[in-house]
């Protein structure tokens, strides 16, 4: 290999190196705590827990609904009791 081929080729590995280290540089500033990798992940868990928190919100309204939806299906039926007991009098039967 002459000298001009090893010099162009010195030159080419220099620059590879010099690229691969901006690489590196430009790869350490996007993954760093405030580099736009990390950004992204904070925006994106602050929206799930906003997803999340909305969830619970609705879980937590559905669950008070099933709760008075219970109490009153209880409140009818103590009625109907009432009702049958007075239609058929079965609630005045003699206990002997």
């Amino acid at each position: 290999m002459s000298e001009q081929e090893q010099n162009k080729y010195i030159n080419q590995l220099r620059r590879q190196l010099a690229n691969a280290a901006e690489r590196i540089k430009t790869l350490e500033l996007d993954i760093e705590p405030d580099g736009r990798i990390s950004q992204a992940f904070s925006v994106l868990e602050s929206h799930i827990d906003t997803r999340f928190d909305q969830m619970d919100n609705r879980f937590n309204r559905i669950e008070l609904r099933l709760d008075r939806m219970e109490h009153q299906f209880n409140q009818l039926q103590a009625k109907l009791e009432v009702v049958l007991d007075a239609i058929t009098g079965i609630g005045d039967l003699p206990e002997n």
